[in-house]
C-alpha cells in the first residue's frame, strides 16, 4: 500500500458523540489522499463500535487496553503516521475543507509546517472568537490544534508523556527553530469547552513551564530577558488560578464571559460559514458534556 499524502492523528477518550462529525469534516477535504489514525485511550463509550460502522478504509484505529494519557496517545498516533505530512485533529473539532490543500501548498513552497488561527465555536455552533498565532514576540507560538507539518520532523520532536499541555514542546520547537507558514484565515474549527476544570488549567500551565525549562536547557529556546518574561507570565497565570480553587464555578463563569466578548465571525469566509451551517444541520448539538481534547 502506497503512503498517503497526509496522516491525520486523533487521540480520543470518551468522545464517541463527536467522532462521526470529526470524520465528516475529513470527507469534505478537497484533498482526499489521507489516512486517519484514531488512537482510543481506553474509552468505554462505544468508540470502537462506532469506528467500525464508518466503513472508511482510510481509517486506522488502535485502542489502548488502559488509559495512558493524552501525551502518550498523541505520540503513538504520530509515530504510526505514514503520510508525507501529518495534521493534528482533536476528536471534537473540525477541519475546514481547504485545510489540507493549504498545507499541501505550504509543503510545495518548502515550509516545514503550517499553522493557522482557530475558529472557536460553542455547543450550538455559535462563533465565539478566533485564537491566532503569537509570532511577534519571543518565544513565538501558535495554536497546536492547527498544526500540519512534515511527518519525519514531527516524529523526531515527538510529544512528552504528559496528560496536559503536552503540545508545548512541539509548538515551541517548530515556531522558534523551523520555517513555518502562518495562514491568516482560520482553517480549523475548535469546539471550545467552557466547562473545563480549573485543575486542568492549572496543570496545563505547570506542564507548559516544565517544557519551556527543558527546551531552554537543551538550547532549543534561547535564554534571555524575553524568555524570562514569558516564564514569569506563565507563573502569574498559574498563581492567578489559585483563588478559583475555592469556588470552581467562578472559573467557568470567567471563561464564558471571555467567549461572549470575543470576536471572529467577521473573519469567516462565505464557504466556511456554509460549512459550519451544514455541520450544524447534520450534527445538531452533538453533546453538552465536558469532553477532553485528546485523551
Amino acid at each position: 500500500m502506497s503512503a498517503p499524502a497526509f496522516s491525520i492523528i486523533t487521540p480520543t477518550y470518551q468522545a464517541a458523540a463527536y467522532l462521526r462529525r470529526c470524520h465528516w469534516s475529513l470527507t469534505r477535504q478537497s484533498v482526499t489522499d489521507w489516512e486517519w489514525l484514531v488512537v482510543d485511550d481506553a474509552s468505554t463509550d462505544g468508540t470502537a463500535e462506532l469506528i467500525g460502522t464508518m466503513g472508511d478504509a482510510r481509517i486506522r484505529y488502535h485502542r489502548f487496553p488502559e488509559n495512558r494519557g493524552r501525551g502518550l496517545a498523541r505520540d503513538f498516533a504520530l509515530q504510526q503516521a505514514r503520510g508525507r505530512w501529518t495534521a493534528v485533529l482533536d476528536a471534537d473539532d473540525l477541519s475546514l475543507p481547504d485545510r489540507l490543500a493549504r498545507a499541501e501548498a505550504a509543503r510545495a513552497g518548502g515550509y516545514d509546517f503550517l499553522g493557522s488561527p482557530l475558529l472557536l465555536i460553542d455547543h450550538d455552533y455559535r462563533v465565539t472568537g478566533v485564537r491566532g498565532p503569537a509570532t511577534a514576540g519571543y518565544p513565538r507560538d501558535f495554536p497546536h490544534a492547527s498544526l500540519c507539518g512534515d511527518t519525519a520532523l514531527l516524529q523526531q520532536i515527538g510529544y512528552p508523556a504528559y496528560r496536559r499541555a503536552q503540545d508545548q514542546t512541539m509548538v515551541l520547537t517548530l515556531a522558534n527553530t523551523r520555517r513555518g507558514f502562518f495562514c491568516e484565515q482560520p482553517l480549523y474549527v475548535y469546539h471550545e469547552n467552557a466547562n473545563v476544570g480549573v485543575g486542568d488549567a492549572f496543570a496545563g500551565h505547570y506542564y507548559a513551564l516544565k517544557q519551556i525549562r527543558a527546551l531552554a536547557r537543551k538550547g532549543v529556546l534561547t535564554r534571555g530577558p524575553a524568555l524570562t518574561r514569558a516564564q514569569f507570565g506563565r507563573w502569574v497565570k498559574l498563581v492567578g488560578l489559585l483563588p478559583f480553587f475555592l469556588w470552581p464555578p467562578a472559573y467557568r463563569r470567567t471563561l464564558r464571559a471571555r467567549a461572549h466578548v470575543a470576536h471572529g465571525a467577521e473573519r469567516l469566509s462565505a464557504e466556511a460559514q456554509a460549512f459550519i451551517a451544514e455541520c450544524a444541520r447534520l450534527f445538531p448539538r452533538p453533546g453538552s458534556a465536558a469532553v477532553s481534547h485528546g485523551a
